[in-house]
């Protein structure tokens, strides 16, 4: 049976070995089997429980590091002009201002460029390239790009300009003709950990640039690994861990202005506020305006200018969120026409906001859970962002129609592309051709991913102080999620300040409940006994349990 908010429950059962791992480790039954559900390795439990400043790789072995500081450290010798370029999101941002912790010591040597999205695009691009040598620029070091450049990288090795690349995306070319390509996902690596940010890169390139450890920048290494999405698992979860101890006491000009455009306790810094609140307003520059201001304000060390720049992004970021809201009627109000034969969304109108189109195709992919596409024309060229669900790999289903494409470019779960407007239709078919075939009916329906199953007399604050061991919650770590079954409602739901509580029992136990969805909030003001799926959480006012309901279903179908 599918839950109220259209999710099949999918409910790990307990694994044999549990009982074993647990004493091993000596850690409980419960965090012995979401070890088993997460696949994390025997050897790793307990980096991850207790991650910290010693699990982080050295930077040694990144390829061509080496090269790539040896060619910076000549290029200070000597004085060249040197262009320091990064993408136009938080990742990019952050990587250029830990690399300024190095280069605002020489500012005649090194200048900042940051592409406009809409104007110029991702990545390296020829004009830019063909102006660095006007401005007599022989060295460019390409941040959170650059990877899939080739033909720009051959550009400037004409023009006698060196490129360093560090950067984190998947190859689809290779290796790079460039004087030094730092990427730990690239074909050579022996580096043992691949799933970096690009910030991450920039505090290592830092690391090996000035022979000290740079920890005072992880305060935006944990930015750039949070807004990035990459997996908190591995030594994400140490740079994470130990940059939000840094954030909540950071100095920097910009953290304390974002911290109070946000309306947010800088010491009570959490993913949440990072991925939901710091990220967005970070963004919103370069999605609405232009990215350099986002720059500028990690540059400043003056608090009263920072202060009026992050203000500046909030403008931004209610500016972005109206035009977002507006695309995704629009898009939405096309879909429903015509969302039940198709297999994939596509969407397109004349002039829409280049910079939102992302966010509104992850918002379609994940309200119809099918993989969305959503693109704006101006006049017969149209630019397009992706979003996919699980088991659907865009660049691979990409790959069956480009010649229907002008460019496109990304990865499984997010792409960009190019189309002309004849062609759409023949997209459209190609599109919903490939995945149609390509997966089962039942494949359109979302799951949550379930833990275990459990009864309220297994709740204790041990227990939940056990769970709470497995944060920082993200990509390849998310909340764990239980089920009960047969709950009595004891209370009806009354309103709080952030959403409703209500009281429930399994007979014997009575714990509180938060809802913050309405069609829960409606299943449970009728419903008097039903399955839940939830996480937990410590209510520290009262120093209690408390339960957030993600789902619910009427009693009776258990398993």
């Amino acid at each position: 049976m599918i839950g109220v908010k259209g999710f099949t429950w999918k409910v790990r059962e307990l694994d044999e070995r549990i009982k074993e791992l647990a004493s091993k480790y000596n850690i409980s039954l419960f965090l012995a089997q979401i070890f088993i559900n997460r696949n994390i390795p025997e050897k790793d439990f307990n980096s991850f429980l207790n991650p910290s400043i010693s699990d982080f790789h050295s930077y040694t072995s990144l390829p061509d590091i080496k090269k790539g500081v040896n060619r910076i450290k000549k290029a200070v010798k000597n004085k060249e002009k040197t262009l320091v370029y990064g993408d136009y999101d938080v990742d990019g941002i952050t990587s250029l201002a830990i690399f300024y912790e190095f280069a605002e010591k020489y500012p005649d040597i090194f200048s900042f460029y940051i592409p406009h999205r809409i104007k110029e695009g991702y990545g390296l691009n020829k004009d830019i390239i063909s102006q660095a040598k006007d401005n007599n620029i022989s060295l460019i070091v390409a941040f959170d790009c650059g990877t899939n450049s080739s033909k720009e990288i051959e550009l400037a090795h004409s023009l006698d300009i060196d490129i360093i690349i560090i950067d984190h995306h998947h190859s689809k070319e290779g290796l790079t003709p460039s004087f030094a390509f730092i990427n730990p996902k690239r074909e050579g690596s022996d580096y043992p950990y691949p799933d970096l940010s690009a910030g991450a890169l920039s505090f290592k390139f830092l690391q090996a640039l000035t022979g000290e450890n740079c920890y005072e920048v992880l305060d935006l290494v944990a930015l750039s690994t949070v807004c990035d999405v990459v997996p908190l698992i591995g030594e994400n979860r140490a740079l994470v861990r130990e940059g939000l101890k840094v954030l909540r006491n950071s100095p920097r000009a910009a953290i304390k202005a974002l911290c109070k455009s946000g309306s947010i306790k800088q010491e009570n810094i959490d993913i949440f506020h990072i991925g939901f609140i710091l990220g967005p307003r970070i963004n919103a520059a370069g999605r609405i305006s232009h990215a350099q201001e986002s720059l500028d304000l990690f540059l400043s060390r003056d608090e009263d200018k920072a202060y009026n720049m992050a203000a500046i992004l909030n403008k931004h970021n209610l500016l972005r969120k109206k035009i977002e809201t507006s695309i995704l009627q629009e898009a939405e109000r096309i879909v429903e026409e015509n969302i039940r034969n198709n297999s994939a969304i596509i969407v397109s109108g004349e002039g829409w906001h280049v910079g939102v189109l992302g966010i509104v195709a992850s918002r379609l992919a994940a309200k119809y859970y099918k993989p969305a596409f959503v693109i704006s024309f101006d006049k017969d060229l149209g630019v397009g962002s992706a979003r996919s669900i699980e088991d659907i790999h865009l660049i691979k289903t990409l790959d069956k129609c480009s010649e229907s494409l002008v460019v496109y470019g990304g990865h499984s779960k997010a792409a960009g592309i190019q189309i002309n407007k004849n062609e759409l239709e023949n997209f459209t078919k190609s599109i919903n051709n490939i995945i149609g075939k390509g997966l089962d009916v039942k494949e359109f329906i979302p799951s949550l991913d379930i833990d275990g199953s459990l009864t309220f007399n297994d709740f204790s604050i041990n227990f939940i102080e056990d769970i709470d061991k497995l944060k920082p919650y993200g990509e390849g770590n998310i909340r764990p999620l239980f089920v009960t079954y047969n709950v009595i409602k004891k209370t009806e739901p009354k309103k709080i300040k952030w959403g409703y509580s209500i009281w429930l029992s399994n007979q014997t136990k009575v714990f509180e409940a938060v809802i913050n969805d309405k069609k829960i909030l409606e299943f449970l003001t009728k419903s008097n006994k039903f399955d839940i799926v939830y996480s937990l959480e410590k209510n520290t006012y009262y120093n209690s349990i408390r339960l957030v309901i993600r789902d619910c279903r009427l009693s009776g179908y258990e398993g």
